[in-house]
């Protein structure tokens, strides 16, 4: 059989929850000498718990002023904030950073998640605050769509999608009608619709644009959204205001592991991975915690607990929940969300920040080190493509096996390679980062019912994570709740 370049290609496996399409016969045959790499979220002793699995649960042997729950961009927000405590932090991967989480090839960063955050916002903010500067991105969105490369989408794009001008007329009425919209009047009355009711009377390609932009964002298609989160993008995208959004090369990844190097020389000790927490329950004056670590299993107890941990996990291990509350965390729906990075030795695609592309196995593209490209000195080494590709709730089952993690990155990279004849180019590597669960998803009430009655403070133990902020999983959410959740353990110790 005749081999090519593509025979050995590179696929790096990681992740928590993997997810596969149709893969080039190329790809399965790979020669023997050919690595793959499996590696990332354990998810097994999670599913235990979900499945009600009973731990031995063994005496107290330690005790601090607060735990938290959760080692992700919330969690080690709320330990920076919590230095001046006796707290302990624990995580149940073997790295610190959850969602955010960065990823190097060759010294060059490239993101699992969290691409940005807005000047002036929460993350920008911390950020700037533990010594990091998050850069202006500085460039609308374009779309890739039959071929067709269109700047600047919903602004002076529009005029140049290539559709017929019936089509782009259909766009150009939409938005008119949206940026029409009261988004702070009728705030709670959009929440509660779907977007499909505003784009139904309009071109069908539009509903498809939306289909694309949705689950990368918010984890949800226009059926399934919140009209507020949508039309609130949508005018934002389409307003004649500067780009705002700020971020660093790979993310916001930078910011988890800042915090993670301020706090692991002095807090080592009480900063516990691979610590997997199976159950909090309340007791009189204070809260218990049992965790598995290394095969052993520990309860230490605390004056009050952080929950930063996404709710559908939250509601399984923390005893004593109303019956209310436990009810509004399983209303919270949760996207499967694998992202693919394409790793080129030259210079294949830098011309916008993040690209859509209607209609293919991902959704957008980001050029991981767009917002250093052009300072001095600086010279691309190699061209790192993130491409987010959320998936279906439905098939998050598919992203259990390596096989499956490898079927969606040949995909990725064929409908890539597909966009433009100037794509079909091989990359060096492919990185696939799987998670199951990591995006709450912005369904219609979910912002305005749904969370406030999930993040209820307990007596004694706090909630944060995005899933306690909204409306959609950001960053900036994620630390707002974690500040949050530390002024009430701050209340608590007042009393």
């Amino acid at each position: 059989m005749t081999t090519s370049r593509r025979d050995f290609i590179k696929f790096v496996v990681a992740g928590s929850v993997i997810a596969g399409c149709p893969l080039d016969e190329a790809l399965l045959a790979m020669p023997p000498a050919t690595k793959t790499e499996m590696d990332g979220e354990r998810f097994d002793l999670c599913h235990q718990v979900r499945d009600g699995h009973q731990f031995q649960r063994p005496g107290v042997s330690k005790r601090h002023d607060i735990i938290v729950v959760g080692g992700g961009v919330s969690g080690l927000t709320a330990a920076y904030l919590l230095q001046n405590h006796n707290f302990l932090l624990l995580e149940k991967e073997t790295h610190w950073g959850g969602n955010a989480y960065l990823e190097q090839f060759q010294g060059q960063a490239f993101a699992t998640g969290t691409a940005f955050d807005f000047k002036g916002s929460a993350g920008d903010e911390l950020a700037r605050e533990i010594g990091l500067t998050l850069l202006p991105i500085n460039g609308a969105d374009p779309t890739i769509v039959n071929g067709a490369w269109v700047e600047d989408t919903w602004r002076k794009g529009l005029n140049h999608l290539p559709y017929p001008a019936s089509v782009r007329k259909s766009f150009m009425k939409f938005r008119t009608a949206i940026q029409a919209i009261d988004v702070r009047k009728r705030h709670d009355e959009l929440d509660s619709e779907a977007f499909s009711k505003y784009t139904v009377a309009y071109a069908p390609e539009i509903q498809q644009w939306w289909d694309t932009y949705g689950p990368s964002n918010w984890g949800a298609r226009t059926k399934d959204s919140s009209a507020l989160v949508c039309i609130d993008a949508l005018q934002g995208l389409s307003s004649d205001k500067a780009d705002t959004r700020v971020t660093l090369p790979g993310g916001l990844g930078a910011i988890t592991r800042q915090l993670a190097e301020i706090l692991l020389p002095k807090h080592r000790d009480r900063m516990y991975d691979d610590a997997t927490v199976i159950a909090v329950e309340p007791q009189k004056g204070e809260v218990h915690v049992t965790y598995s670590r290394k095969g052993q299993t520990e309860t230490v107890a605390a004056k009050a607990v952080i929950m930063a941990t996404p709710k559908f996990i939250t509601k399984r291990i923390v005893g004593g929940l109303p019956a209310a509350q436990r009810a509004a965390m399983s209303k919270l729906r949760y996207a499967p969300y694998p992202v693919v990075n394409l790793i080129f030795d030259k210079p294949v695609y830098n011309e916008a920040y993040d690209t859509w592309v209607p209609g293919k196995s991902f959704t957008d593209m980001i050029v991981a080190d767009w917002v250093v490209r052009n300072q001095p000195g600086y010279r691309q080494k190699h061209n790192i493509l993130t491409c987010y590709t959320p998936l279906a709730e439905t098939q998050r089952a598919r992203l259990l096996t390596e096989l499956g993690c490898r079927d969606l990155a040949a995909t990725v990279l064929r409908d890539f390679q597909g966009l433009m004849p100037k794509f079909n180019v091989e990359p060096v590597e492919v990185h696939i980062y799987r998670r199951g669960h990591p995006m709450f998803v912005a369904t219609p009430g979910t912002f305005t019912r749904t969370i406030p009655a999930a993040r209820v403070p307990m007596e004694r133990i706090f909630f944060a994570n995005t899933d306690s902020q909204g409306p959609e999983s950001l960053t900036a959410g994620a630390i707002i709740a974690a500040r949050r959740g530390v002024e009430w353990f701050k209340k608590l110790l007042a009393r």
